[in-house]
């Protein structure tokens, strides 16, 4: 009983002392069961790999070849080490020829994919940025011709991976680490589902004479005080995992972001599929594509025989608000399996601390409030306020910062093929 007294005494008599071991000890501890949960998990999924790779081939097939766009410079250059640690060894384990093609500059990606070949595969290891480059420059290639196309990988090592999440959700520490491997899993498997794709093309007649190229996009456009105070984190780095929400705590008085949305809307409702879609997706085909990718075209027979006298019909509407933001199904659940654009426009006016609060509820993966809600297939935006001298204004597509122009955004249901997990199929 004496030597517990003593050693409640010693203690309480060098609190700071025995404060600092405890946390140094659960620090260890937590850090030691964290590697090693991660390295059973690496030894799960690279037996599994392991499996695939040790299936015989016939002798006159080669392995399948995999090409590999890595944007080294994602999630603060610590994309090529989580590549290298957490999903080369399970596409290696799995029988794969790998084809690494590293990104050097902005739009480097969509110029390897322009001059990619005899690829069985194209995995982009980055985030929202990359894949969306990737997408672009494949589909400028193709001319929008995906028959046959071969399907597309993502291993969200990016700081923003909004479709990537959908696919393979994530979170911090071992969850990442797990969305990393299900999705490398997911190759080597090859479980795919068809993904939309809105093509964007900018309507102002300058750039039509110049004929100015489409970006093609997967997950979303944002656009007013909550896309401004988004792109703002980083200047807040100091404040560690609390910057996404300090971010808002001090842009929320800022008269540089984008506060009023104003802008000349004109949409159509979505379709599922008719004769009007198939007529206009005929007659926007062009039969010539690359080698790699090519195959004949087949005609639809359940398209020809329905008709939607709503198809294509186009409505008006003038908007003014603080947050306009148009998601793809990719990324947004759409329960009636209706291919279609979701456009939620916020508020007209927001106080500070429905800013904050309203920011920092998007943060921790819930919807910010939403005054109207519309379904589309076809949207043109013709901004009130464009980019100038004084003040530059700017869209983020897939997170990736674009200049406010007047744009039309054309939904393309499921136009190219991406590698997913089973249960997601």
């Amino acid at each position: 009983m004496a030597s517990i007294v003593r050693f409640g005494k010693k203690i309480r008599n060098n609190w700071k002392k025995t404060t600092f071991a405890a946390l140094v000890v659960t620090y260890g501890y937590n850090w030691t069961k964290e590697y090693l949960q991660t390295q059973e998990l690496m030894r799960v999924y690279c037996q599994k790999a392991s499996n695939f790779g040790r299936q015989t081939l016939p002798v006159d097939r080669a392995p399948k070849t995999i090409t590999v766009i890595l944007n080294p410079n994602a999630n603060k250059r610590s994309a090529v080490d989580e590549f290298e640690k957490y999903c080369a060894p399970i596409l290696h384990l799995a029988g794969f020829m790998v084809n690494i093609l590293k990104t050097e500059s902005e739009g480097h990606a969509k110029k390897l994919v322009e001059d990619l070949n005899n690829t069985d595969a194209i995995v982009v290891a980055g985030g929202d940025g990359t894949l969306c480059e990737v997408v672009t420059g494949l589909l400028r290639r193709t001319e929008e011709n995906t028959v046959g196309l071969v399907p597309i990988g993502i291993l969200p090592l990016g700081r923003n991976n909004a479709l990537a999440t959908s696919l393979f959700p994530g979170g911090n520490s071992l969850k990442r680490v797990r969305s990393l491997v299900d999705a490398a899993m997911a190759i080597v498997e090859e479980t795919t589902k068809p993904i939309d794709v809105m093509k964007v093309e900018i309507t102002e007649k300058d750039d039509i004479e110049k004929e100015s190229k489409p970006t093609y996009a997967v997950s979303s456009l944002k656009w007013g005080a909550f896309r401004d105070a988004e792109v703002s984190k980083d200047k807040y780095w100091y404040y560690g995992s609390l910057r996404k929400y300090a971010t808002y705590v001090f842009n929320g008085y800022k008269s540089n972001l984008t506060w009023k949305v104003d802008a000349d809307l004109k949409y159509s409702p979505p379709c599922e599929g008719c004769l009007n879609c198939l007529a206009k997706k005929n007659n926007n085909n062009n039969q010539k594509w690359f080698q790699r990718f090519s195959k004949e075209k087949s005609f639809d027979n359940k398209l020809a025989k329905t008709l939607n006298p709503n198809c294509g019909v186009e409505n008006l509407k003038k908007i003014e608000t603080t947050d306009f933001v148009l998601y793809t199904s990719n990324t947004v659940s759409n329960e009636e399996n209706i291919p279609k654009l979701h456009l939620n426009i916020g508020p007209k006016f927001l106080n500070y601390f429905d800013f904050v609060k309203q920011g920092w509820k998007s943060e921790n993966g819930h919807a910010r409030e939403a005054k109207e809600k519309i379904d589309a297939r076809v949207v043109e935006i013709n901004p009130g306020v464009h980019s100038s001298n004084e003040k530059e204004v700017w869209f983020s597509i897939d997170n990736e910062a674009f200049e406010v122009r007047p744009i039309k955004i054309t939904l393309l249901p499921k136009l190219i093929t991406m590698f997913c997990e089973k249960e997601r199929t």
